[in-house]
């Protein structure tokens, strides 16, 4: 198993507003990508020790072939107007995924 994790830092004070568009972003993955293939999924932000404007995104996949899948669902066009919303949020260049081994 794989623990996929999108981190990135967004602008002060969007929080809420990047939040937002992560669980809206979120509940489209599930409906129409193979994000949905992922056995556990959640949001979490920093609180002591991290910055607030940290936000994470975390999926578990059963084989890296279902996370590059999902990856590759992200160019169909439903999911173009999530990104467009939070581009402008995203601190550059804080965005990235880390892929952990779930021993």
């Amino acid at each position: 198993m794989f623990l996929c994790q999108w981190s990135l830092d967004i602008v002060f004070g969007k929080q809420k507003q990047a939040l937002d568009i992560i669980r809206n972003w979120g509940a489209e993955k599930m409906k129409s990508s193979a994000f949905s293939r992922s056995t556990a999924n959640r949001v979490y932000v920093g609180f002591v020790g991290t910055s607030a404007a940290h936000i994470v995104d975390e999926y578990v996949f059963e084989n890296l072939d279902d996370f590059e899948k999902a990856l590759s669902d992200m160019g169909k066009p439903q999911f173009r107007q999530f990104a467009e919303a939070i581009s402008s949020l995203i601190v550059p260049g804080t965005q990235k995924w880390n892929i952990f081994k779930i021993l």
